[in-house]
């Protein structure tokens, strides 16, 4: 007697364990987000510096987070709106796991991402701003994933295809001698 599963159940089963395992991974990264963003909020607002507005002053005029001080400098100088992004950051970061389940999540996915292209170019801290956009796009709607897909691949096909179409590089000729004493 054959116990073996036809092919098409056997497919049937591992898409449906694919995407169970997918939707779980989505699920961690989503907790893993809000618990991120409820964290850094709650403990700004315990902050004397965020509660005042001037964290983000401070930071701002640190060397270390300066890659272009012309930049943070024009910034810098204008007080109001550096107290008011200190203050839209600290809302933006308590108020969005409350929202993920209304249309206001989107208003608030484009806020903090923008914020942290923002942090990428004022802080120089590229790689922590891409991984959270990275993360931050899970909650975008899947129509408008669906309409960025292609506009995002054109670019990298373009770049694709120029690396292909440049020459080898030029390794060291047969016969010749190799430097050296």
């Amino acid at each position: 007697m054959n116990r073996r599963l036809p092919r098409h159940e056997v497919r049937t089963l591992l898409d449906g364990c694919a995407a169970m395992v997918h939707n779980c991974a989505l699920l961690v990264i989503a907790a893993q987000v809000c618990l991120i963003y409820s964290t850094a909020g709650w403990y700004k607002i315990q902050g004397g510096r965020w509660q005042e507005g001037t964290a983000l002053h401070y930071v701002l005029h640190l060397d270390y987070f300066t890659p272009w001080p012309w930049l943070s400098g024009a910034l810098a100088a204008n007080a109001v709106l550096v107290m008011l992004l200190g203050h839209l950051t600290v809302v933006l970061q308590v108020a969005f796991p409350f929202t993920l389940f209304s249309r206001i999540k989107n208003v608030l996915l484009v806020a903090l991402i923008a914020e942290h292209l923002g942090i990428a170019v004022l802080l120089g801290i590229p790689f922590l701003s891409l991984v959270m956009v990275a993360c931050d796009a899970l909650f975008l709607p899947t129509a408008l994933l669906l309409r960025l897909g292609p506009l995002c691949a054109a670019p990298v096909r373009w770049a694709a295809g120029r690396l292909a179409a440049r020459p080898p590089a030029a390794g060291p000729r047969e016969g010749a001698r190799p430097a050296g004493p």
